[in-house]
């Protein structure tokens, strides 16, 4: 967009329609909540973590996948309707619903290089909890032989020229010594990326460690740990890792890390969501089997969103990238419900109300209390301060046996060992609420509400909650998105802005909120709508993302008194100010083929800045533009100053979201 289309955008375009008037008084009416901006992170969905945000780069490191669900680099997108199907289904006494079958000859994607034979080896494991090791045989009648594994990732590896790669295996020698050649390969074959030295191989099960640094790019490389030599080979390996160089904190993929960063998250809620449930006790997430050394967590099928996960991303790497996103975690706690399933009986679930227990000494626990030393042992000595717990995940069942007396029990609990601990509990999604422990005298901090709507009836949902009853539990929107239909425009984000603003406006009762959900691998969907989009180079946000930092930007610390007239349904506005920055901000969002001018009358205010900040969500092309891989930033915001006083007029584009910051002093 150039400069004078920016400038038409802000200070008015021939032929608008005028008459919107915003009169804000300064009158003080309720105190913002700091987290109302927060982020939800369904730590596994559409490979959003191994395969995205953890920044692992082998796919089945561990060799426990057995072929069991989405294998990366082999299979692709996911129907969600089939999906769902699946996980009605039950395919072997034992297993979960949904679960498949392991299939104990099935290494994908590893494959063999040169003379190699590849097959999994459950005989003779260096850990217990995972038993799946990889043999490696070959036999050498003609040398110079080579022989080895390649792994190809999760849809490539990203191999970027001068980068560094960090390798950790474990190995076991049955015949050698053997000299391993770890490298990087390029789509075409080429060797891209090396050691300085050959990792020499001998004796039993032994941890190796190596530099690889890349000499070309390539965002569909391939791992190989390769013999060549004059002899024949016999090894086992496991739990094969590569990192790269710049992961945040030796974890975290950069650049997804940095657009969450950019987001500014109030906490994180994390891990699930439907990931926190699963479909039966062998799939649900347990924390405490992910933690401890990554190669030794036995993983778990993901039967929510049909892929098997090594639980990388696991409770201390949450705990983790909360901490390095200068925010805090909201964990979310089982309560003995699964998808589809009754609840497991009260008198069996007090083990759930230890795990939360435990869970928060895990967290915060002195290094003299058993997990308060793991997490120590783990590498972090200081408490991480978790002051935020969800207990359970759109929870359907509300007789006294079921969500209420596990809420009860697991609360018990957690209350007993620290009153202070804010619980959010489940709240509306759709079914019934009767019987729901927040409204049958149960404490409850907060409750959590989801709304997954069109783009039309999203844009209408901006005075939701002004009939809210105020006697009812604060409310947490920790599901939201205009996904139906999968419009991923500007006209969508529009929509959720009006949606948002009107938390604003209830500020008094809406004390959080977060979209959902955060990433998407683009090869590898099983949820199309979805926050922030990648492959194994590339990245773009959906204009919501944009649309959902200016308001975090532009949110004040209290709401102000205000009056909004001329507008059609399809607009709303909100004002505040923020006491931090002496500022009063104002957000408008339109939803409407049309734009219109605002006029502003600030009142009561002894000093007004000469000019104020206009930060404009809006495109050339209409409702439906879209930010992609090619081009990222189709739709982003622009920045301007205008002329600032207690009386002012900023012009409201069609299909846009508007934030203006006026400094109240010169």
């Amino acid at each position: 967009i150039t400069m004078a289309a920016r400038l038409l955008l802000l200070f008015g375009v021939l032929g608008l329609a005028k008459g919107l008037q915003l009169s804000v008084s300064n009158q003080r009416t309720f105190k913002m909540s700091p987290v109302m901006y927060s982020a939800f992170f369904e730590t596994e969905i559409n490979f959003g973590s191994e395969g995205g945000l953890y920044a692992e780069l082998i796919a089945n490191r561990d060799f426990e996948t057995l072929g069991r669900g989405t294998i990366p680099s082999i299979d692709r997108a996911q129907d969600p309707q089939k999906m769902a199907e699946a996980r009605r289904v039950q395919h072997a006494p034992g297993l979960d619903p949904g679960e498949p079958a392991a299939v104990p000859t099935d290494f994908r994607p590893w494959t063999a290089v040169g003379l190699a034979r590849l097959a999994i080896n459950s005989t003779m494991p260096v850990f217990p909890t995972n038993p799946s090791t990889l043999s490696v045989t070959s036999t050498c009648m003609t040398p110079p032989c080579l022989a080895g594994v390649r792994n190809p990732g999760y849809w490539g590896i990203h191999v970027r020229a001068g980068m560094t790669y960090n390798l950790s295996f474990y190995a076991r020698v049955l015949r050698g010594p053997v000299s391993l050649q770890p490298r990087l390969v390029s789509s075409s074959g080429e060797i891209i990326a090396h050691t300085a030295h050959s990792v020499v191989l001998q004796g039993g099960w032994a941890h190796y460690t190596a530099i690889l640094t890349a000499s070309a790019t390539d965002p569909q490389g391939s791992f190989e740990l390769v013999s060549i030599g004059t002899t024949s080979i016999n090894i086992l390996l496991e739990g094969v890792s590569l990192f790269p160089g710049d992961a945040v904190a030796g974890l975290f993929r950069r650049d997804l890390f940095e657009a969450v960063q950019a987001m500014r998250p109030g906490f994180v809620r994390c891990p699930g969501g439907n990931y926190l449930e699963g479909t039966g006790p062998r799939t649900r997430w347990d924390w405490k089997s992910t933690i401890g050394p990554k190669e030794q967590r036995p993983g778990h099928y993901n039967s929510a969103w049909g892929y098997w996960v090594t639980d990388g991303m696991g409770l201390y790497e949450q705990l983790l990238l909360t901490e390095a996103l200068g925010t805090q975690a909201q964990l979310g706690v089982f309560t003995g419900y699964s998808m589809g399933q009754p609840y497991i009986p009260l008198d069996q679930s007090q083990i759930f109300a230890q795990d939360a227990v435990d869970l928060l000494e895990f967290a915060n626990g002195p290094d003299w209390s058993p997990y308060g030393a793991v997490r120590v042992a783990s590498g972090h000595a200081a408490p991480f301060g978790l002051s935020r717990l969800e207990v359970g995940n759109e929870e359907r069942l509300m007789q006294p046996n079921d969500y209420p007396g596990h809420y009860a029990l697991i609360t018990k609990a957690l209350w007993s060992v620290d009153p202070n601990i804010t619980v959010v509990a489940s709240g509306r999604w759709g079914p019934d609420i009767t019987g729901n422990p927040c409204l049958t005298g149960q404490r409850c901090d907060a409750w959590d509400d989801h709304y997954y709507r069109r783009p039309d009836e999203m844009a209408a949902m901006g005075h939701q909650y002004d009939n809210y009853n105020r006697s009812w539990p604060d409310v947490f929107v920790g599901e939201f998105a205009a996904a139906v239909d999968n419009h991923q425009t500007l006209g969508a984000a529009v929509a959720e802005a009006i949606f948002m603003i009107g938390f604003e406006v209830n500020g008094d009762k809406v004390v959080a909120s977060s979209f959902a959900p955060l990433f998407r691998n683009v090869a590898a969907q099983q949820w199309a709508y979805d926050l922030i989009n990648f492959d194994t180079a590339r990245m773009y946000t959906l204009p919501s993302h944009s649309m959902q930092v200016m308001l975090h930007a532009a949110v004040p610390t209290h709401q102000l008194k205000f009056d909004f007239t001329g507008a059609p349904s399809t607009m709303i506005a909100t004002a505040g100010v923020n006491e931090e920055d002496n500022t009063v901000v104002i957000k408008v969002a339109n939803y409407a083929a049309h734009g219109d001018t605002l006029n502003i009358d600030l009142q009561g205010f002894e000093t007004i800045g000469a000019s104020a900040a206009v930060t404009v969500l809006t495109s050339s092309e209409g409702p439906g533009a879209v930010n992609t891989l090619d081009n990222p930033r189709a739709v982003a915001p622009t920045m301007q100053s205008i002329a600032a006083g207690k009386t002012m007029s900023v012009s409201i584009p069609a299909w846009s979201v508007v934030t203006l910051a006026v400094p109240l002093s010169a």
